[in-house]
């Protein structure tokens, strides 16, 4: 029986647990399970399909298959030097096998009850099904597992729920962090225009229209429920900026027997692109005045990652902090904007979803389609070895990319943040507008 430990995070933090040098504490933000009514079909986030994907990586016995090395994921000076045999062993676990706490950081309790509740019974299905085929699980492994929810609403910097507040809980309730993965994302998506999209079909082809969708149509201007800031801005930039800062020494603090180094993994998107932005970002850094904000956000969280990855990098206990593409996947986001009768949501959900499996049927790269598929670029950034990365000195923000494979696992694929050197200077001033909005909340005694 796999084991949990409940958290209600709305009350008084509870003492933290004795430090484990052979614990794996991986927090996942936006694992929510689904936003319609479970009794019909319902799509699920990326959060969830990491959760299922790093569970079924880590409770294997041998090389862990998404902390494998590819060729295609490193960078073309580290290329010639790859041995096969050694990203193998390097991917290896040693014994004793590490144990797991998996933290799900998300806004709704219920939510967050259903989430754990659907991770927990596919991993005992799947364990199971390995025993019966024959396939060994390592020794101690379900007993050691834990799967938390911490609520946090990443709207809110300061108050019982906001990021502040989750931050200092997670410093007082675990010793650590091994992997902090920075998936919640949020598009302020009103309408899906169908002739827009049947035009872009048209006109742009298929493959492109699905994975650029220029017929969304997003509300202009939306706010924070407090009013001091850009929402789509606050949840996809400044939200994952102040988590990094404030969880870096819990970062640091993880063991170095653990068999991974500390990371945080930026879920972007296709869409992060500099042709995003406005000529004049900085006139409109928390993007009140864009049409599409979602791509512009997730572009200025690329860049900020490239700040972060620079700072946090370096040192004798560096802190990698990596951007990762998980491709095109029938999510939360995409259910966005599709109506408010649930009949007719789900009826286009499943349109939607059908669309993208008829591209990854021909071929595209750019769609995975399952959530634990899209998750492949996130598990690798966590967990692939050191020495298979560039130096943050060297290349700050790498950036990895899902390759969708027909009836295949998926690969990932090495790239850089879009333009970074050529936005250098935007890069840093979103980072210090983030530092400047961090360090005023902390005066305010939040």
């Amino acid at each position: 029986m796999v084991s949990t430990r409940s958290q209600n995070s709305s009350g008084a933090a509870s003492a933290a647990p004795a430090a484990d040098p052979n614990r794996i504490v991986a927090i996942v933000t936006g694992a929510n399970s689904c936003v319609c009514s479970t009794t019909t079909l319902t799509p699920s986030g990326f959060g969830l399909g990491l959760c299922h994907a790093l569970l079924a990586n880590l409770s294997t016995v041998g090389p862990v298959p998404a902390a494998v090395a590819q060729a295609t994921a490193l960078a073309p000076s580290l290329r010639p030097a790859l041995d096969e045999g050694a990203a193998l062993s390097s991917a290896t676990i040693g014994s004793p096998h590490p144990a797991l706490t998996l933290v799900l950081a998300v806004r709704s309790e219920s939510n967050a009850k259903e989430a754990r509740s659907l991770i927990l019974a596919r991993h005992a299905a799947e364990l199971e099904a390995r025993r019966a085929a024959g396939v060994p699980v390592p020794e101690g492994w379900e007993e050691g597992l834990r799967v938390e929810y911490e609520l946090v609403d990443l709207d809110q910097v300061g108050g019982a729920k906001g990021v502040l507040s989750f931050a200092k809980r997670v410093k007082g309730r675990y010793p650590h962090v091994t992997s902090l993965f920075l998936n919640a994302g949020y598009a302020a998506i009103t309408q899906v225009v169908i002739p827009r999209f049947v035009w872009s079909m048209l006109t742009d082809g298929p493959l492109y229209a699905l994975h650029h969708p220029r017929y969304n149509v997003e509300e202009v201007g939306a706010r924070s429920a407090d009013g001091e800031r850009g929402r789509v801005w606050g949840i996809n930039v400044l939200a994952p900026y102040i988590l990094s800062k404030e969880l870096a020494p819990a970062l640091r603090a993880s063991p170095k027997s653990l068999p991974y180094d500390p990371r945080i993994v930026y879920t972007s998107s296709i869409e992060a692109e500099a042709e995003g932005l406005n000529p004049s970002p900085l006139d409109d850094i928390e993007l009140l005045t864009y049409e599409s904000s979602y791509r512009a956000s997730k572009y200025m969280g690329d860049l900020v990652v490239t700040q972060l990855d620079a700072e946090l990098g370096a040192g004798d206990r560096p802190i990698r902090v990596i951007s990762a593409e998980p491709g095109c996947v029938a999510t939360n986001i995409a259910v966005s904007g599709l109506g408010a009768w649930q009949w007719l949501v789900q009826l286009k959900w499943a349109c939607y979803w059908l669309s993208f499996y008829l591209a990854y049927l021909f071929g595209s790269p750019h769609h995975p389609v399952w959530a634990s598929d899209g998750a492949a670029p996130m598990l690798y950034a966590a967990l692939v070895g050191s020495a298979y990365l560039l130096p943050a000195a060297k290349l700050p923000g790498p950036k990895v990319h899902v390759v969708a494979r027909r009836f295949r696992s998926p690969g990932v694929k090495y790239g850089e943040v879009d333009e970074w050197e050529a936005h250098g200077d935007v890069a840093a001033a979103v980072a210090k507008h983030c530092e400047t909005i961090r360090r005023q909340w902390h005066k305010r005694g939040e």
